[in-house]
């Protein structure tokens, strides 16, 4: 079976999948199967790769029982930490989310992407006062900032 045929099988089947890639620089996951939801697809980095799927299906949960979830809002209801959601620009999208592109591209809906934002240990967000900024270098900002 070939990625393509996995995506769409996992999107029959569950309703998404997630797209893990352990990268030299960090480990990343994304979704696939949002956008059929009308939802942006969602972009984790920073977390264990066992980590990413459970938070994902729990928002993929969440957005099935009729939740949103947008660029600007914090949620404390998906882990043991407040997420932060950022909007990923295209550009972004188009070196991490390659997947996602790639099954949307012969359809008629384009998908947008949001990054999901891990806090410190102190669960303060990168847009917080007082956050400890060591924890950039594994979530790397690729989000566009809300100015």
């Amino acid at each position: 079976m070939n990625m393509r045929e996995r995506i769409t099988g996992d999107i029959a089947r569950v309703g998404f999948t997630t797209i893990a890639v352990p990268d030299p620089k960090g480990v990343f996951a994304y979704t696939v199967g949002f956008t059929e939801l009308d939802h942006p697809e969602i972009l984790i980095c920073g977390l264990r790769l066992e980590n990413c799927h459970g938070i994902l299906w729990a928002i993929f949960q969440k957005i099935q029982a009729g939740e949103t979830f947008v660029a600007g809002q914090t949620d404390s209801s998906i882990g043991n930490f407040p997420v932060g959601f950022r909007y990923l620009p295209d550009s972004a999208a188009n070196d991490f989310c390659c997947q996602a592109l790639f099954h949307y591209e012969r359809s008629k809906k384009t998908p947008t992407f949001l990054q999901m934002v891990i806090p410190d240990n102190n669960g303060r967000l990168p847009w917080d006062k007082g956050y400890d900024h060591k924890f950039m270098a594994a979530q790397r900002h690729l989000w566009v900032d809300l100015n």
